[in-house]
């Protein structure tokens, strides 16, 4: 009789062990399974997360990184022609957490932490460090061209603002040519350069470069200073303010 109950158990996918039978008492084993299952995934996700550097930990980690590089430590080393500024120019506005890049693309495994800037004392070109990471791609591990383009936009603007009428400048067209395939995950350069202004327009161009220097794509952008002065205010006094933030003077 309980060679039958047993057989009828397996076929049911439960596993029986008969341990004193004799005594008259049967272990079920199968039905602990699944709550093993869990224990075991809890330990393990327990054990990574002991293993992990906490997230201001990882951004402080990177951001190291970003400030050893060989473009960076040449900035520093040179004060009299580079001086460093934040990247994000409004964090103390009302419209920061509205802005696309800090409120979007400014997030773990995208644009990882704040970029390191640099401007040089002729205020015509800039230097941008930033690590873009493994959820901003298009091709898998390819950092989407659409995110150069917004990046492009973002770096050929600086030039524009610091030197166009009362400081505020809007894109007018962005050319780029995507030269080579860019990798995800990796510390890449984008420098710019104010090459033409002509009264309420100017040119500018850039550069995106991984640490080795090779060029992966590189944009041209004019942009116009808005005759609208009510909707578009004088910037000047912003850019003042925001080339005091970190110590040093040209």
């Amino acid at each position: 009789m309980l060679a039958t109950w047993a057989a009828c158990c397996m076929a049911f996918g439960v596993s029986v062990g008969l341990f004193g039978v004799d005594q008259g008492w049967i272990n079920f084993v199968g039905g602990n399974k699944t709550s093993t299952d869990k224990q075991l995934a809890q330990e393990s996700e327990d054990e990574e997360q002991e293993g992990a550097m906490s997230s201001e930990e990882e951004y402080a980690a990177i951001t190291a990184r970003l400030m050893s590089t060989d473009v960076a430590k040449e900035c520093l080393e040179n004060a009299n022609e580079w001086k460093r500024l934040p990247y994000f120019w409004n964090a103390n506005d009302k419209s920061f957490e509205s802005a696309f890049i800090p409120s979007t693309l400014h997030a773990p495994d995208k644009m990882s932490v704040e970029p390191v800037v640099f401007l040089n004392r002729n205020r015509q070109e800039f230097v941008f460090i930033m690590h873009i990471g493994k959820r901003l791609c298009g091709h898998d591990g390819i950092v989407h061209g659409g995110v150069q383009a917004t990046l492009f936009d973002e770096v050929t603007a600086r030039p524009a603002f610091w030197n166009l009428p009362r400081n505020i400048a809007l894109t007018a067209s962005l050319k780029i040519n995507y030269r080579r395939p860019v990798v995800a995950d990796q510390i890449l350069v984008l420098k710019s350069q104010l090459a033409k202004i002509e009264g309420r327009k100017a040119t500018v161009t850039a550069q995106l470069e991984d640490l080795k220097g090779n060029l992966l794509s590189d944009a041209e952008a004019l942009y116009v200073s808005p005759g609208n002065e009510k909707l578009f205010p004088d910037c000047s006094s912003k850019i003042k303010a925001f080339e005091s933030t970190y110590p040093g003077t040209f």
